[in-house]
């Protein structure tokens, strides 16, 4: 579990990053603390995707559950 409340976004944005070869997505989470810079490659994608659809399901059953 969580040791302390986590961070509250109060904006998300988004950036790329790259060249010819490689594109890497910047995932950028602005909160009252200051910002949140994630690089993300597709792979990372998947996976965020993912999570994000579990805590989604779990969020809209009303149920606190620990995810681990």
């Amino acid at each position: 579990m969580v040791d302390r409340p986590p961070y509250m976004p109060t904006g998300i944005g988004i950036g790329m990053l790259g060249d010819d070869e490689t594109k890497i997505g910047v995932l950028i989470f602005e909160t009252a603390e200051g910002n949140f810079d994630f690089a993300i490659n597709q792979q990372a994608v998947e996976v965020i995707r993912q999570a994000l659809s579990k805590i989604e399901t779990h969020l809209t059953k009303g149920k606190i559950l620990n995810l681990d």
